[in-house]
């Protein structure tokens, strides 16, 4: 059971880190609509790079907390 909550917190982790650092890019550098969750919310700009840099933060966090450092680093 402790190896599928592993999984799971790895996997959303991944995903937050996706989320959050694609769309701080996008809205940086292209401020599109695309597959993006927060480009879809009707937030002020400032809020939607607070949001991205979070989900990112959130992320990294989750996958470090679960795999640790050295999981990142490995070729």
């Amino acid at each position: 059971m402790e190896a599928l909550v592993e999984s799971i917190a790895t996997l959303v982790g991944v995903l937050f880190v996706v989320q959050g650092g694609g769309g701080l890019v996008n809205n940086l550098f292209g401020d599109s609509k695309s597959w993006f969750a927060l480009n879809y919310v009707d937030l002020p700009a400032p809020l939607h790079l607070a949001g991205h840099a979070l989900l990112l933060a959130v992320g990294l966090l989750m996958v470090v907390r679960t795999k640790g450092w050295k999981w990142l680093v490995e070729d």
